[in-house]
């Protein structure tokens, strides 16, 4: 039986019921994860001793009647998501040897329902884009074409079959950009809707939790797991969490689209992604969708809002890295001589160029020019989109304005805004929750070029969204990058 084709209800149901033993499931990921590690650099930190361990914890709670919904189902956790047991580095050398003291909310309650933790997957350091280059520990590759960026080390990871699930951080859309680029399903709940305890913070008012999956049934059993009120986050909501997998099973409703009209007006956008996007729209409306242009006059100006917001927050969340309390330490003659070393060795280039910017746009002058202002439109991009969500179900757009771009000559250099977010920040600027569905579509040379299909939808509806991807997922079934082992 191959497992990683089996929903994560399908594999857990089968593990439960004993017709999978925990030795070959350990096995299978163990392959799996290891040829994802060595072929296209997936993971930061994975040893098939975690996997044995895991799966020691997993056959215990068994044995003990233990309620164990996702049992046995393999997940791997973005770098900068802590546990416990496996070092949290961020992909950044200032932590490239700290240990964590504590677990995340999300890896605790995934643990407590019997899922098996295979890793910690290579990013971005300290996520600050999906160009999946900006790692200390190397870039990632694209396992549907190994010269490209996968944008991220979870999306690599759950496009070629390693894991079922991953978690990552996304900020600016970095997790749906890298599962477009890999070609996943990626989900950004609402803001507050998953607790973001654990998770290293860059953008807090910006970033949460979210997931990459390769099943629209595994986005929404995991979600039903990791949602919820977490007292140790402040910002976490106790507005009930739905039954998700069960709501998959209704009868599919007509859904009122809304497309903005500037869609077509974004920089970088290549005629292929033009192309499918258009195509897509049109096989939409032959289905359960009502598609509808519409007018987001302040729609365009999301990415260079949620670049200085980010900034400016990441100037402040990244201070406290001076090398005195823990993470790398350069000495220097006197103290600020050791800080001014240490940041300099400890963060990348491009890490300090974003930082940079946060220092000057938080200061003087500059912070009533840009800072504010940033913060007015956001609250006019907010209320722009829930009106619009008002009348429609949904938003679609593409997820990116181009396909994955190729190492070592994507937008690896620290661009402000990023152009990859043009589609994508919104959704974090309101906190709305969004999807990408993967779409796939050969080119004139026979090759297949990987886009997605954005979503974003009024705060606590992830229902439709799942919905709208499963309509989707019957006629485009979404396919691993190559055989599975």
């Amino acid at each position: 039986m191959q497992t990683s084709k089996l929903t994560a209800q399908e594999l857990a149901a089968a593990i439960n019921k004993q017709n999978i033993h925990l030795e070959d499931l350990a096995a299978a990921v163990s392959c799996r994860c290891c040829a994802a590690a060595e072929k296209y650099n997936a993971f930061i930190d994975f040893d098939p001793a975690i996997i044995d361990r895991e799966i020691i914890r997993i056959a215990g709670m068994l044995q003990n009647g233990e309620e164990a919904s996702l049992a046995g189902v393999p997940y791997a956790l973005a770098d900068n998501i802590c546990t416990a047991v496996i070092k949290t580095t961020c992909a950044s050398r200032m932590l490239s040897s700290y240990q964590f003291p504590f677990e995340a909310a999300t890896a605790q309650r995934l643990k407590e329902n019997g899922a098996l933790l295979t890793g910690k997957t290579n990013m971005d350091e300290f996520a600050m884009s999906a160009s999946g280059e900006n790692s200390c520990f190397g870039a990632v590759k694209n396992p549907r074409n190994g010269k490209h960026t996968a944008g991220s080390g979870a999306a690599a990871a759950v496009a070629y079959g390693a894991v079922t699930f991953a978690l990552e951080q996304d900020r600016c859309g970095e997790l749906r950009q890298s599962a477009s680029y890999c070609g996943a399903l990626g989900l950004k709940p609402t803001y507050g809707r998953i607790s973001r305890s654990g998770l290293v913070e860059f953008a807090p008012s910006l970033e949460q939790i979210g997931i990459i999956a390769m099943k629209t049934a595994d986005l929404a059993a995991t979600l039903a797991i990791i949602s919820g009120p977490d007292p140790l986050d402040p910002t976490s909501c106790s507005v009930d969490v739905p039954a998700y997998p069960e709501l998959l099973h209704g009868k599919a409703k007509h859904i009122k689209v809304a497309v903005p009209d500037c869609w077509s007006e974004t920089a970088y956008l290549e005629e292929v992604i033009k192309n499918i996007f258009t195509a897509k729209l049109q096989e939409m409306r032959e289905d359960i969708f009502q598609v509808e242009i519409v007018s987001l006059p302040f729609f365009r100006y999301a990415p260079v809002t949620a670049a200085i917001i980010s900034a400016v927050e990441a100037f402040s969340s990244l201070s406290n890295y001076d090398g005195v309390r823990f993470g790398f330490r350069e000495a220097g003659k006197h103290l600020q001589e050791m800080y001014r070393q240490t940041r300099t060795e400890g963060f990348s280039s491009s890490l300090k160029q974003l930082l940079t910017f946060g220092a000057m746009v938080s200061s003087g002058k500059f912070y009533h020019d840009y800072f504010l202002k940033a913060q007015k439109m956001r609250t006019l991009i907010k209320q722009e989109l829930e009106e619009c969500l008002g009348e429609y179900d949904l938003i679609v757009l593409p997820t990116t304005p181009f396909r994955a771009p190729a190492l070592k000559n994507g937008f690896k250099e620290c661009l402000l805004p990023d152009p990859a977010a043009s589609y994508t920040a919104a959704a974090n600027l309101a906190g709305l929750p969004a999807l990408t569905f993967p779409v796939f579509m050969q080119d004139a040379a026979g090759g297949i070029n990987t886009a997605g299909l954005h979503f974003m939808t009024k705060p606590w509806d992830e229902a439709i969204l799942l919905q709208a991807a499963l309509s989707l997922e019957k006629i485009n079934p979404v396919t691993f990058s190559e055989p599975q082992l």
